[in-house]
């Protein structure tokens, strides 16, 4: 597979995650309300996962544009999607 796509893939899978968390920060199911935790725990799990990506597709993929592009651009756009999705119809 090549590495756009696993980089891409990734992301995406774990924007998913990020933005269930985010809701469930933004919801207040565990106790508190905090819309700003929930934008810091996606800005905390892209660090990661951005890292993770760097160890599994190693020097394929170089310079900052082709990191915007195939990580963060994807995360960003699905955490938003799902997260808007996921405050309003739970």
């Amino acid at each position: 597979m090549d590495t756009t796509i696993k980089v891409t893939s990734i992301h995406i899978v774990f924007a998913l995650i990020a933005a269930f968390i985010s809701t469930v920060l933004t919801k207040g199911w565990m106790g508190f309300k905090n819309d700003i935790a929930a934008g810091f725990v996606a800005l905390i799990i892209l660090y990661f996962v951005g890292q993770f990506a760097q160890k599994i597709a190693g020097d394929e993929i170089s310079g900052f544009s082709q990191w915007l592009w195939d990580g963060i651009s994807p995360f960003f756009f699905t955490w938003v999607i799902a997260y808007t999705l996921l405050t309003m119809y739970l």
